[in-house]
C-alpha cells in the first residue's frame, strides 16, 4: 500500500482519536489527503463540496451519531465506503449499520484494524464501480444491438437453441413473414420452417456446435406461399443465457436462376450433342444421294449400256436427286421456321378433296412393302372447308406418312381426320417400330432421330417432325 493517495473525510469529536487514524494510514503507506468535521453540517457541506474515497464516522457525536452520518452519505455519495469506528458500539448495532450499508466497523480499543479495513473497503468499492460500469457498458450495448436489430433491413430473428421458440423478431421479418412481431414472438421456428422437427433440430445443434453456421432451407410466409431462404446463424449471449441470432436471405429469385443455368447449361451440353449428330447426319444425307449421281451418271455415260439398264441407273440417279432435294428443302424450312420467316398463306379449301391427294399420292411409298392402308373419314363431313395453309397441312401430312411407310415393314398403316368441337384432329397410325417411352420428349427436338449412330437402317434428316411440330404450331394447332 505504498504510496497510495487516499481522499479521506474523518467525522470525529476527538482530536486525539483523529490523529491515531492518521498515524495509522500513513503509517501503511497511504497518501492522505484528510478532511476532518467535527458535526453534521461541516459533514454535509464537505460531501457536497468534494469527492472522497472514503468516510470514517465515530458512532457517537454531540447531537449526531453514525446512523444519521450514514444516511446522509448515502443521499449524497451512495458509491463511497463508509466505515464506523467506535469504542462503545455494541455487536447489534454494528450489525444494523451493516444492514443499512455500512462496509465495516473499528473498535478503537482494537485500531490496529482499521488498515485492513480501509483496504478491503476500498478494494470492494473498486470492484463494485467495475462492476456497475460493466452493466452500463452491457445495458448500453444491448440497447445499441437492440435498436440495431429491430431497426435494421435485413430479416433478423433471434431463437432459443433448445425450444425453437422466437425471442425476438425485427421489422423487416413481420413485412417479410407477413406475421406481425408480436405474433411471431409468440410463434416457434418449427411453425415457418418446411422441413421435418428431426432436421431444424440437428441445423440448430449444428449452429451450437460450430457457433456460426449457414444453409438453405424453405420457410412459409403468412398467406401460405413457400419461399426459398438462406439461413445465417450465429451465437449470441443475451440475457446471460446462449441464443441463436439468425439473418433470414430470400433466395427464391436465385435458386430459380441457378434452376435456369443448370436447364440451359444441359440445354447448351444436349444441343451439342445434337448439333454433332446433325453434322454427321447431313453429311451422310448430302453424301449418300450425290454419290448415286455421280457414279450411275458415270455409268451411264457408257455408250454400250443396254437400254434396260439405262432406265434402271436413270431411275436410281433420279431418286437420289429426289432424296437431295428433300434434305436440302428439310434444312430450309427449318432455317425458316427457326428465324420465323415461314409464310403463313391462309384460305379457304376442302378438307377431303385436299386429304385424298395426299393419301394418293404417299401410295408409292407402300411399294414393296405388306402393309394394308386403311382411311377413315367422316361421311358427314364430306364437303367440309376450313380456313388455313393447305400447303402446311400437306407438309405435316407428308412427314407423318413418310416416317409411317419407313418404320413399318408389314401391318397396317391407319390415317384420317376427325371433326371435334372448334376444331379438325388429323391422325396417322402404324403397327410399325414404334418408339421408346424414354425418346418420345426428344423426337420433337431439333435435329434428333431415336436412332442417331451412323448405321442406323433409316435415312432421313431427323428434321421431319420438327417440323412437323413447328408447322402446326405456326397453324396455332
Amino acid at each position: 500500500m505504498k504510496n497510495i493517495n487516499l481522499r479521506i473525510l474523518v467525522l470525529e469529536d476527538s482530536m486525539q482519536d483523529m490523529e491515531l487514524i492518521r498515524e495509522l494510514l500513513t503509517d501503511v503507506g497511504y497518501i492522505l489527503d484528510l478532511t476532518h468535521v467535527e458535526n453534521e453540517a461541516a459533514y454535509t457541506k464537505k460531501l457536497r463540496e468534494n469527492c472522497y474515497d472514503i468516510i470514517l464516522s465515530d458512532f457517537s457525536l454531540p447531537g449526531f451519531d453514525a446512523f444519521g452520518a450514514l444516511e446522509v452519505s448515502k443521499r449524497i455519495c451512495p458509491e463511497v465506503p463508509f466505515i464506523c469506528i467506535s469504542g462503545s458500539i455494541g455487536e447489534e448495532t454494528a450489525i444494523d449499520l451493516l444492514k443499512l450499508g455500512a462496509v465495516d466497523y473499528v473498535l478503537k480499543d482494537r485500531p490496529e484494524r482499521l488498515p485492513f479495513a480501509v483496504k478491503r473497503a476500498l478494494d470492494e468499492a473498486k470492484e463494485k464501480t467495475a462492476h456497475f460500469k460493466a452493466e452500463v457498458e452491457l445495458k448500453q450495448s444491448e440497447e445499441k444491438f437492440r435498436n440495431i436489430f429491430h431497426n435494421h433491413t435485413a430479416v433478423k430473428l433471434i431463437l432459443d437453441p433448445e425450444t425453437g421458440k422466437i425471442i425476438e423478431a425485427n421489422k423487416s421479418a413481420a413485412d417479410f413473414y407477413g406475421w406481425s412481431v408480436d405474433e411471431l414472438q409468440q410463434m416457434t421456428l418449427s411453425q415457418i420452417n418446411i422441413v421435418s422437427l428431426e432436421m431444424l433440430k440437428k441445423e440448430m445443434e449444428d449452429a451450437q456446435k460450430l457457433k456460426k453456421n449457414q444453409f438453405e432451407i424453405k420457410h412459409t410466409k403468412a398467406d401460405g406461399s413457400v419461399v426459398d431462404v438462406e439461413i445465417f446463424s450465429s451465437i449470441i449471449d443475451y440475457g446471460g443465457k446462449h441464443f441463436l441470432h439468425t439473418i433470414i436471405h430470400d433466395i427464391s429469385e436465385r435458386k430459380i436462376m441457378l434452376q435456369e443455368l443448370v436447364k440451359a447449361k444441359e440445354k447448351a451440353e444436349e444441343n451439342d450433342k445434337l448439333k454433332t449428330a446433325f453434322i454427321n447426319n447431313i453429311s451422310h444425307e448430302i453424301r449418300t444421294p450425290l454419290n448415286g449421281i455421280l457414279g450411275f451418271g458415270h455409268f451411264l455415260s457408257d455408250e454400250k449400256l443396254s437400254p434396260e439398264k439405262r432406265k434402271e441407273y436413270y431411275k436410281i440417279m433420279t431418286e437420289s436427286g429426289n432424296r437431295l432435294m428433300n434434305t436440302v428443302t428439310d434444312y430450309m424450312d427449318m432455317a425458316m421456321i427457326v428465324s420465323g420467316t415461314m409464310r403463313v398463306n391462309k384460305k379457304e379449301f376442302a378438307v377431303k378433296p385436299l386429304f385424298e391427294e395426299i393419301i394418293e399420292e404417299a401410295r408409292p411409298l407402300q411399294s414393296g412393302k405388306n402393309i394394308r392402308f386403311v382411311t377413315e373419314i367422316p361421311k358427314q363431313y364430306a364437303d367440309l372447308s376450313i380456313q388455313s395453309d393447305s400447303k402446311f397441312i400437306r407438309k405435316i401430312l407428308n412427314i407423318l406418312l413418310s416416317n409411317a411407310y419407313k418404320f413399318t415393314k408389314d401391318g397396317i398403316i391407319i390415317s384420317g381426320y376427325r371433326v371435334l368441337p372448334g376444331s379438325i384432329e388429323f391422325f396417322v397410325q402404324d403397327t410399325g417400330s414404334g418408339i421408346s417411352p424414354d425418346k418420345l420428349d426428344l423426337i420433337f427436338d431439333l435435329f434428333t432421330q431415336e436412332e442417331t449412330s451412323d448405321t442406323r437402317g433409316y435415312d432421313g434428316s431427323g428434321l421431319g417432325l420438327t417440323i412437323a411440330k413447328g408447322l402446326v404450331n405456326i397453324l396455332g394447332g
